[in-house]
């Protein structure tokens, strides 16, 4: 599984979408029309007309139209705001970072495990407490405005294998890009689905226009009853394309998020046993809230009954894919499960990632481009390893916002003492003393971690800090920009925590919008690469230009060939840091074709001397996340068969 050609793929299916989505207002019109000409008889208009009446059918085709576009835009303007919009709409809570609810801490391990594996930051988690049977979603536009919701029944009646697979199953529609096609397609859906909602108002008028027609001698109360009526069937029109759609994008995605949850955790049966407890179960994987209707293709299993068109495969197809052997028999299940002790591989605290800092892979060109184009178990395997590896003071730290804005402060103290004194005189201005020192403190203890469990501490921190209020981000984003220039350069590591800033708080705090698609090759984007590649080699080879200029050709070769451009080196002053972050940006605008081919040339540039050190792969995983495609952990990865 290639993480870009899905992404890809995702994007392409817009243009589906809107096809379905014109044969229905097509289909909608034209029953529309039928409709006014029904009234219009009614009302006494019949005077042997023509059926056809151009007029009349230009207002509908505009009305209809008109009112169908204001809905999707107003269903669109709901969901502007990411995940968080979905989740609360189907009735979900936010789980509070500090619960000590033993199901609702478990799955929060399992998604922030996957988290760290993955790369991206970790997404707020919902629960749907009046949900008693077993069902999950992911939903949002970007990895900035992610989340998972899951039923009750999903946290106590899986085991913590179930629960894995069904978390990672959701990961791969974060992962493929599926959430922004489909929140788009809510958006489209509650347009055609309209109609039918006004119908059912006019029906509920009848009752009151019924009596005062009686009372006036006249037919108003027929005409509204044949109105909300035609309304109802058209909208049956609407409805059935409704399911089309959703039925045409979704079936076939949730293979691929089956088999991507498999690849991840090399585990069939865990989510097998979650299918299969699935079928099992009285309440199934049905969702009660009325809203699960518009949003049954975002979830892990059907969500509402019925078979016809339904939005995922049979459950006994989905079993039978993963465990060819299974016999077709679903284990009853009732009751939630005895709690069991949460799984933690106990580490003596951070000891495997201290004193690393700077540590290096050997590794292949092949196994490097592989390692990031899908998420691999032994990334899997990383990301537990990470999770257990941080002591729960640390854990403490990042499930609050003060908490979390002290780690990322304590992460840019800078080790010279002379320099870190002015940072906290800097901090001094605007946090009382007991905040600094604590600040201080835990700077001396995240000194010589590994950049991965650094970057693993941000992704953590960042559900957190989204809870800051406005006026608290701007002063954390202020002071993040401070302490990076207080030194008056910007380190790796500084880069990257810059660019989780400015990419995922941002966009959660209307800071940015999101990025739309400008570019589908490389070709208007050749400067941009030749700063971003040139600024590499230099990194890595800051005192040999020959070595750093060979990297650069080792990036450059390889683009040549497969698309017949030249891509200029630039020299370290047109490489400053506002010429990084303006080709970062035009880059985010890019399609993910072309943010595959950025990414492999900048590993290509690393992997020149045949391997990364853990400061290469933290600066490649930067760019990529700040061009809008986070990627796993470099690692050495196993065949997979």
């Amino acid at each position: 599984m290639d993480f870009f050609e899905h992404q890809e793929q995702a994007r392409r299916k817009t243009g589906l979408l809107i096809f379905y989505f014109l044969l229905a207002l097509l289909g909608i019109i034209s029953a529309t029309y039928t409709l006014v000409i029904g009234v219009l008889f009614l009302m006494g208009d019949r005077d042997g007309e023509p059926f056809f009446r151009p007029g009349i059918f230009a207002a509908t085709l505009g009305g209809t139209c008109l009112v169908v576009f204001l809905a999707s835009a107003f269903k669109s303007f709901q969901l502007s705001s990411g995940g968080s919009a979905v989740a609360r709409e189907l009735g979900g809570r936010e789980i509070d970072a500090n619960t000590t609810d033993f199901h609702e801490r478990r799955l929060l391990n399992v998604v922030e495990e996957m988290a760290i594996a993955s790369g991206v930051p970790v997404p707020a988690v919902y629960i749907m407490d009046r949900e008693s049977s077993i069902n999950a979603f992911a939903a949002g536009r970007t990895t900035s405005d992610a989340v998972i919701g899951v039923t009750r029944g999903c946290t106590t009646l899986l085991n913590r294998e179930e629960l894995q697979g069904v978390i990672a199953h959701e990961f791969s529609h974060i992962l493929n890009g599926d959430m922004r096609l489909n929140i788009r397609l809510m958006g489209m859906l509650f347009g055609i689905l309209f109609l039918a909602l006004m119908g059912e108002i006019l029906m509920r008028s009848t009752f009151y226009t019924s009596g005062s027609s009686r009372r006036g001698g006249g037919n108003v109360g027929l005409v509204v009853l044949v109105a909300g009526l035609g309304l109802m069937l058209i909208g049956f029109i609407g409805s059935f394309f409704a399911r089309l759609i959703k039925a045409s994008i979704s079936r076939q995605r949730e293979f691929l998020a089956d088999a991507s949850a498999v690849q991840f955790t090399r585990n069939p049966g865990g989510l097998a046993g979650a299918l299969a407890k699935i079928g099992g179960l009285s309440e199934g994987s049905s969702v009660t809230h009325p809203m699960a209707k518009d949003a049954s293709h975002l979830f892990f299993s059907n969500a509402i009954s019925s078979e016809l068109l339904a939005t995922h495969p049979p459950l006994a197809k989905r079993i039978k894919r993963l465990l060819p052997h299974w016999e077709g028999n679903y284990d009853r299940v009732d009751f939630p499960a005895l709690t069991e002790s949460e799984y933690s591989e106990k580490l003596e605290a951070v000891s495997a990632f201290s004193g690393s800092a700077n540590s290096t892979t050997r590794l292949s060109e092949a196994e490097a481009i592989e390692s990031f184009k899908s998420l691999h178990p032994e990334q899997i395997d990383l990301g537990n390893t990470v999770h257990a590896a941080i002591p729960e003071r640390w854990h403490d730290f990042c499930r609050n916002p003060s908490g979390s804005q002290t780690m990322v402060f304590s992460l840019l103290l800078a080790q010279t003492q002379i320099t870190r004194e002015d940072q906290l005189n800097l901090l001094r201005k605007s946090f009382d003393d007991d905040s600094v020192r604590i600040i201080d403190e835990l700077a001396n203890e995240v000194s010589q971690i590994h950049s991965m469990l650094k970057l693993g501490l941000i992704d953590l921190a960042i559900p957190s800090l989204r809870r800051l209020s406005t006026g608290e981000y701007d002063r954390f984003r202020k002071f993040t920009h401070e302490l990076i220039a207080s030194d008056r350069q910007v380190d790796l590591f500084e880069f990257a925590l810059l660019q989780v800033v400015t990419r995922h708080l941002d966009t959660s705090f209307g800071r940015r919008r999101l990025p739309r698609i400008k570019f589908n090759s490389l070709r208007r984007l050749t400067d941009d690469a030749g700063v971003l590649l040139s600024t590499l080699g230099d990194l890595g080879h800051p005192d040999n230009s020959e070595q750093s200029l060979n990297a650069f050709q080792s990036a450059v070769t390889e683009l040549k060939t497969s698309t017949g451009l030249t891509i200029p080196h630039k020299s370290g002053d047109e490489c400053g840091l506002d010429a990084i972050e303006a080709a970062l940006t035009q880059f985010e605008q890019s399609s993910p074709t072309v943010k595959r081919q950025l990414i492999e040339a900048c590993t290509r540039s690393v992997l020149m001397d045949g391997v990364i050190s853990s400061r290469e792969s933290e600066l490649i995983r930067a760019i990529a996340d700040a061009i809008g495609c986070p990627i796993p952990p470099f690692v050495r990865t196993a065949p997979l068969v």
